[in-house]
C-alpha cells in the first residue's frame, strides 16, 4: 500500500514538472529558461549583463518609432517607457540577477498585447 502511494506521488510530481507548473519551478529555484506570456506581460531571461541590454531596450524603442521613450535607472533595474505611434503604453522592466543575466519584462498596452511584446523583444535581440 505504501509503495502504491509513493508511485502515484511520484507520477503526480513528474507531471507537475513536465506541464510547466510554476511553483514547482518556484521551489526548486529554477529560473524559467524560456520567454513567458503571463498577465499581459511578456517575460525574458537574458543571458547579456544589464549594462548591454540597456541601450539595446532604447534603440529598439526608437527604430519601432516609438514616442516619448524614456529610461528610469536605479541600482540593478532600469524601467523604459515610451508610447507607441497609436497612443499605447510600452513598459521594458529590466531587473539584474546575476552579473551576466537580466530578467526583462515588456507590456504593450494597458491588457498586453503579446504579439507586439515579441516584435519589441526581437528588435532589442537586434540591437544587441
Amino acid at each position: 500500500m505504501q509503495t502504491r502511494s509513493a508511485i502515484i506521488l511520484f507520477v503526480v510530481f513528474l507531471t507537475a514538472i513536465a506541464t510547466g507548473c510554476g511553483a514547482l519551478r518556484r521551489i526548486s529555484g529554477s529560473e524559467p529558461s524560456t520567454i513567458t506570456f503571463e498577465a499581459g506581460e511578456l517575460r525574458s531571461i537574458e543571458e547579456i549583463p544589464i549594462a548591454e541590454l540597456d541601450p539595446a531596450c532604447g534603440r529598439a524603442a526608437l527604430s519601432l518609432g516609438y514616442e516619448e521613450v524614456r529610461a528610469t535607472r536605479e541600482k540593478n533595474r532600469v524601467l523604459w517607457t515610451a508610447r507607441t505611434v497609436g497612443g499605447d503604453p510600452v513598459e521594458l522592466r529590466l531587473a539584474a540577477k546575476y552579473s551576466k543575466r537580466t530578467e526583462l519584462r515588456i507590456r504593450v498596452g494597458v491588457l498586453g498585447n503579446e504579439a507586439r511584446s515579441r516584435l519589441l523583444l526581437e528588435q532589442i535581440h537586434q540591437s544587441l
